[in-house]
This record gives structure tokens, sequence and C-alpha cells, in this order.
């Protein structure tokens, strides 16, 4: 049960990386309720991170995907919308500010 939890995880991380990286992502709310999903997972899998190496891993791949996810760099790119508005939608919906960068 445990492996099919983490190869679920691992899945879940390695397929929003691509959508990312594809820019597959419709707007920049999707990647931040992308982020904060993924946030909300890592809550859960935080605990296992300090018994088992696997775990670990994961949390940091999944806290630098937040990372990546959460960049404004690509929205100022792609100039999409204004990123003061960008940022005021993050703080909206994402409370931690420790995924801004």
């Amino acid at each position: 049960m445990y492996n099919r939890i983490m190869s679920y995880f691992e899945d879940e991380l390695t397929s929003t990386r691509r959508r990312l990286e594809e820019g597959e992502f419709a707007s920049f709310k999707d990647q931040v309720l992308a982020a904060r999903r993924i946030a909300e997972a890592l809550t859960f899998l935080t605990p296992y991170s300090r018994r088992d190496q696997r775990a670990r891993l994961l949390t940091r791949s999944g806290e630098e995907l937040i990372r990546k996810l959460m960049s404004v760099r690509e929205v100022i790119r792609r100039k999409s919308t204004s990123a003061g508005r960008q940022t005021l939608l993050i703080s909206q919906i994402m409370a931690e500010k420790e995924y801004l960068q």
C-alpha cells in the first residue's frame, strides 16, 4: 500500500512538472491551484520524510515544483496580466508566503 501511495505522488508530480514545462496550464491561476494541491499533499507526506529517504526526496521535489509553479517570472514574460495582479492573486489563494519568490 505504501509503495502505491508513493508511486501515485511521484506520478502526479511528474505529470504536473511536464505540464508546466510544456506550457499546458491555461493561466497562472491554474498553476497556483496546482501548487496549492501539491502543498496540501506534502503536508500529509512530511511526517514520513523523517524516516524514509524516498518520501524525503519526494517532498523536496514537490517543494521545488511549487516554487516553479509560483514563479512570477514566467507570467511577466508571457505578459498575460500585470505582475501586481498576479501577486495579489497568489496572496489571496496561498496563505503561506514561503512559496512566493
